[in-house]
């Protein structure tokens, strides 16, 4: 029994592989070895049965000749005429023995060779019987007759020699076989070659794709129809690859694009929140002291005023990361529009300058203005280009350490104004002067950084320039080497360079001031109440309701002059309350404000198509309440606190 080496290494032999020249080699060796020794075998078989049946037919021929000669001697009882017609079987030299017996079964006559025997005696009613082949012999008996009358027999043994016919034959057949299949061998080879050298030329393309993954390979031609027709299929199918091989890679890249972008989204969603959250705690502790420190009766008015200074700016500093993030929405979804009119953009920069004042003091820094020498004009909106050079002194003055300066110079051509901020600050480090222009990115990110708002400034800042037609750029050696962000903006037509602009027109008289109806509706009962407070010092009748359905039935009672109406109000929503006011004749002609949270373009418009005069944005500050109201209604514009006569 074999063994499991023994096993395990007929298994790998049998499973070595093998070329398709090689098995097609194999193959046709086999066929016409198979087919020469069928044909060697029926030609054998063939030679060997004939000669067979010649050297029987020969016997029988020389008994016959013998018996008939014989048989007159054995009737007249010659002995020696049958000895001598023995005699004659001589001349045959594959006679071995020959014998006449009597009718008695005795032995008449006899010739032996040497290596020749006869029977003795035979039956004497023996039948006759062969010829019968025994190895390399042939023996028969055959009676010897006369007129129907049995008078002895006869028995011949012979060498047949039909083995050394068939092994003269053989070596023929083989030696016609050997030179038939190198013939055989010698034409297929060349023929197979012709025939297969495409295909190996093919597999070793295959082999070469596989191994390499290059696609674009291809396997050579043939002139062979049913060959070529396979090269081309295998070519077509290798493009096929090819094509959709790059398509795959195309995705992969593009997936592990998208990938990146979605964890980098997601990495600055869970910073930005972390911000948020830092920037919006920070307010609120100073303010919660604040509030504290006023509900202290022991406090002094010293005191007091100063938690009212930091309720003020820290309040004004939620104002502004709030405004942030609203303006962030706005960029991301394209709705950033501007109020265009011309502005002197040297005012504006003074303005701008002026509001820093305060926090360069903190700082301990320098901070000036280095202006034109004539006055200089752009076409923007003076809210915007505000916000951002607001933005850009605020990021200076906060990255500049103290001592540092903080200098904003004022340079025109004919067709552009530049103007430059630049600092001796923290400086950026060159691989990161192009990001912190993207949402919620920021150049310092340590904790040390302090108060350094949501990331959103610089992006806020370029978009808006950007719509203005300029350019926001910045450049610093690195860091600790400072930073200058350039402000570039078209100058703006039809101002020369000492021109100046149309002197704005005086103030009209103030009209005679009279208290006003004013009805506050929302259902935050604080900001009801302290709207209330505000308006009632300025002089005015207040009344304050929480719900829509009460705002409908007190404005149908008692008529107000002007409504401060929430938007998201329990019973009937702002807009419910404005349609049916807008619908009886009897309020029709109260001035309808919308106070709320939602600023959006299609919430100013729900507001217009629901009936209100105007929208006013949450939070509202004293003063821009005053200054809103003032605007929409004529009798309420000379209305300031402490100088109005209530009637």
């Amino acid at each position: 029994m074999p063994t499991m080496p023994e096993v395990e290494a007929h298994r790998k032999r049998a499973a070595k592989p093998t070329s398709l020249r090689q098995q097609l080699t194999l193959a046709a060796l086999l066929t016409t070895f198979l087919a020469v020794l069928l044909s060697a075998g029926a030609l054998l078989t063939y030679e060997f049965t004939l000669y067979r049946e010649a050297g029987v037919a020969d016997m029988r021929a020389q008994a016959d000749l013998i018996a008939r000669s014989t048989a007159a001697a054995m009737e007249t009882g010659n002995a020696e005429a049958v000895r001598e017609n023995l005699d004659t079987l001589w001349q045959q030299p594959r006679i071995q023995a020959a014998a006449v017996y009597g009718a008695d079964g005795a032995l008449l006559a006899s010739l032996t060779g040497p290596s020749g025997q006869v029977p003795a005696r035979i039956a004497p009613d023996a039948r006759a019987w062969g010829p019968s082949f025994s190895g390399s012999t042939l023996e028969m008996t055959q009676g010897i007759e006369r007129d129907g009358r049995r008078l002895g027999m006869l028995y011949l043994k012979a060498e047949h020699g039909v083995w050394d016919r068939v092994a003269d034959f053989a070596w023929i057949v083989l030696a016609v076989s050997a030179v038939s299949l190198a013939t055989a061998f010698y034409l297929f080879v060349h023929l197979q070659r012709r025939i297969t050298a495409p295909l190996e030329r093919m597999t070793e393309v295959a082999r070469d794709v596989i191994g390499s993954h290059n696609w674009a390979l291809r396997a050579p031609a043939t002139h062979y129809k049913d060959v070529g027709v396979l090269v081309d299929a295998f070519n077509r199918m290798l493009s096929e690859c090819e094509t959709r091989t790059s398509e795959l890679e195309r995705e992969m890249v593009t997936r592990r694009s998208v990938e990146h972008e979605l964890r980098q989204a997601d990495r600055h969603k869970d910073e930005f929140l972390a911000t948020l959250a830092h920037e919006l705690r920070n307010p609120l502790s100073p303010m919660t002291s604040a509030v504290a420190l006023l509900q202290m009766p022991a406090a002094s008015p010293e005191a007091r005023d100063k938690a009212l200074g930091v309720l003020e700016r820290q309040l004004k500093h939620m104002v502004r990361l709030i405004n942030d993030l609203l303006d962030a929405s706005r960029v991301a979804t394209g709705k950033l529009s501007l109020n265009l009119e011309t502005v002197d953009i040297g005012e504006l920069l003074s303005a701008a300058v002026l509001g820093a004042q305060d926090l360069a003091r903190q700082q301990g820094l320098h901070l000036s203005l280095h202006p034109a020498a004539e006055p200089l004009y752009v076409n923007g909106d003076t809210v915007r280009l505000t916000q951002v050079f607001a933005n850009l002194l605020s990021n200076a003055c906060r990255y500049t350490p103290q001592g540092g300066r903080v200098d904003i110079q004022l340079k025109a051509d004919a067709d552009e104004i530049a103007i430059a901020v630049a600092d001796t600050g923290i400086g950026v480090a060159p691989g990161m002067q192009e990001r912190i222009f993207e949402m919620f990115e920021q150049a310092d990110k340590t904790l040390q950084r302090g108060n350094a708002g949501l990331g959103v400034g610089l992006t806020l800042s370029r978009q808006i320039i950007q719509l203005h037609q300029g350019t926001l750029s910045m450049q610093s050696a690195g860091l600790n080497q400072g930073s200058c962000f350039t402000v570039r903006l078209p100058r703006a037509r039809g101002f020369g360079f000492a021109s100046a602009p149309t002197a704005l027109a005086a103030p009209a008289s103030q009209p005679t001031t009279r208290s006003l109806r004013i009805l506050v509706a929302d259902d935050n009962v604080d900001l009801a109440e302290s709207f209330a407070a505000i308006l009632s010092a300025s002089g005015h009748r207040v009344s304050v309701e929480h719900d829509g359905d009460a705002a409908v039935h007190h404005a149908r009672e008692h008529l107000p002059d002007i409504a401060l109406l929430d938007i998201g109000m329990p019973k009937l929503d702002g807009y419910q309350v404005a349609r049916q006011l807008r619908a009886d004749p009897a309020t029709q002609g109260i001035c309808l404000v919308a106070i709320t949270g939602w600023g959006q373009a299609a919430d100013r418009e729900a507001a217009r198509q629901a009936g209100f005069d105007h929208h006013i944005l949450k939070p509202v500050s004293p003063e821009e309440l005053v200054r809103v109201l003032a605007a929409v209604h004529t009798d309420f514009e000379a209305s300031r606190p402490g100088d109005l006569t209530a009637q």
